[in-house]
């Protein structure tokens, strides 16, 4: 009986490694598909246990994580303001800087857009810079590095790269800064 048993087991055995090897891609798929249901499983237990630390959390943390933002200070009537943010007169300054900047590197442009921007925040004002450049790929990101480390008001808005011959060491830039400024020079 117990000979009988082990036979049968072998033959079971024998059999699932012929299907292993005759359908190699069905295998795949199995394996392919448990690791995702895993995956999903681990990302749905996250974020369960987070959203049960988040609730234990007491009520004023919570409120004081959702109206945290980095890098403002609150005034008493309730308008967020950057004290070193440069008031609206230096904006044509630092337009300037950044044009300087990017030709002394050895960056080329033929034009520059500017325009300027009212923001619903009624004390602030944004001047949009559009700037296309040629150069190379290590010139374009010590420029981007640079001016936005100069000017800490200055956000990069759109940035977009293009190669038009891969022998080529010049790249095709096209960058869009948004220069925040205190409307009418207020502190």
């Amino acid at each position: 009986m117990e000979i009988l048993a082990l036979t049968a087991w072998q033959r079971l055995w024998f059999a699932s490694q012929q299907l292993v090897l005759r359908h190699r891609w069905l295998t795949g798929m199995v394996l392919l598909a448990g690791l995702l249901t895993g995956l999903v499983l681990q990302a749905w237990w996250q974020q369960q246990s987070l959203q049960q630390r988040l609730q234990s959390l007491p009520a004023p943390v919570l409120m004081a994580a959702e109206t945290a933002k980095p890098a403002q200070t609150y005034q008493s009537d309730s308008t967020v303001v950057l004290p070193d943010w440069p008031p609206e007169a230096e904006a044509e300054r630092i337009s300037a800087d950044i044009l300087s900047e990017a030709d002394a590197m050895g960056m080329i442009f033929e034009r520059a857009e500017f325009q300027s921007l009212p923001v619903a925040h009624a004390r602030l004002q944004v001047q949009r810079i559009k700037l296309p450049l040629k150069g190379e790929y290590l010139q374009v990101r010590q420029f981007l590095r640079q001016v936005l480390q100069r000017y800490p008001s200055l956000a990069l808005s759109q940035f977009k790269l293009q190669r038009t011959d891969v022998m080529q060491p010049a790249i095709e830039a096209y960058v869009e800064f948004s220069l925040y400024t205190r409307k009418g020079g207020q502190p």
